[in-house]
């Protein structure tokens, strides 16, 4: 009897050892949506830590995932707000290429952006175009040329067209600056 009474008391004593507060110890359970939700927050955090390699600092920024070239993996649109971010026209854009690994590495770098964002319905050399307001030209036209968007959206050309057409995707709305 003493030998079940010291088991049962060792057993317990075990068990609130290993015991932790919630707030130090997740659970996690495995079903298709928890997978994505996992996939999701782990290209959220990848896109976070080469946003932060890139501006070599904790800069506000608004982001929008979108598969830029069709390869199945989404690449990153990422405005950087701030002041050395953000001019007279405009803030630095940045697109990120996805990676399989659910990384990101920086593929183009804009001037003079503002919202709003589109990804267009027309692509050049597999990327999508996109248009962004720039200040004193309204929105403009970036073509991908083979190795990144333009740099300058003050020299790209006007977009005439209806930006809320079939096809065209908005990637970041209107900004309260």
């Amino acid at each position: 009897m003493k030998i079940q009474i010291l088991s049962a008391l060792s057993l317990a004593m075990f068990l609130a050892g290993c015991h932790s507060t919630p707030s130090k110890m997740t659970t996690t359970t495995t079903t298709a949506m928890d997978t994505t939700s996992v996939s999701q927050t782990t290209e959220k955090r990848g896109l976070k830590l080469a946003v932060q390699a890139y501006t070599q600092d904790q800069s506000d920024y608004q982001t929008s995932l979108y598969d830029l070239n069709q390869d199945g993996i989404d690449d990153a649109v990422v405005l950087l707000s701030g002041m050395e971010w953000c001019g007279s026209g405009g803030c630095t854009l940045l697109v990120f290429k996805g990676l399989a690994d659910r990384s990101f590495q920086p593929h183009s770098k804009m001037t003079v952006s503002s919202t709003p964002i589109y990804a267009l319905s027309t692509q050049t050399q597999g990327w999508r175009d996109l248009s962004v307001y720039t200040r004193g030209l309204g929105q403009v036209v970036l073509k991908y040329n083979g190795k990144s968007y333009p740099s300058n959206p003050s020299l790209a050309s006007k977009y005439t067209a209806n930006l809320k057409q079939a096809g065209n995707t908005l990637l970041l709305p209107i900004s309260a600056e």
